[in-house]
């Protein structure tokens, strides 16, 4: 299982990079996601917010896509390495069984850099809906306020 801290190298981005790490990128995002506004004016903050961590999001998908294909080579080097060294005094079933059990420290990598980029990947479909959300309600409210108005 995955967890996002600051600790966890396969979820962070370089110090720095544009709109904090990855894991602040998230957390917030998380945040936004269950943050119900009160009055028209949290809800316009809401918009706000939503739109630039919408914004921030490519960025930090990407960050997580390099990290995982830098996983992926990590654990097929590994991985080829060993099988082409057992290869020579073994069957091929064998040598295949012992070179993943040599590389499944890489494997765990994999797997867990996988999961970080599905997880932003689904914090960004839910930001996006949150966002949509929000704006046709409050094209709703700001039309409830224009129509009071107007019967003059």
């Amino acid at each position: 299982m995955t967890h996002f801290t600051d600790e966890n190298p396969t979820v962070t981005s370089p110090a720095g990079a544009e709109g904090g790490t990855t894991v602040d990128v998230l957390t917030r995002g998380g945040e936004l996601i269950h943050f119900v506004p009160a009055n028209p004016a949290e809800m316009e903050y809401l918009i706000t917010e939503l739109t630039t961590l919408i914004e921030q999001m490519p960025a930090k998908m990407l960050e997580l896509n390099e990290r995982r294909y830098e996983c992926e080579r990590a654990w097929s080097r590994r991985r080829n390495t060993s099988l082409a060294q057992h290869a020579k005094n073994n069957t091929v079933t064998v040598a295949r069984a012992l070179a993943d059990v040599e590389a499944l420290t890489e494997m765990e990598d994999l797997h867990n850099a996988k999961a970080a980029w599905h997880y932003a990947d689904d914090t960004l479909k839910a930001l996006t809906s949150k966002l949509y959300g929000n704006l046709n309600i409050n094209r709703g409210v700001q039309a409830a306020y224009n129509s009071y108005g107007s019967h003059r």
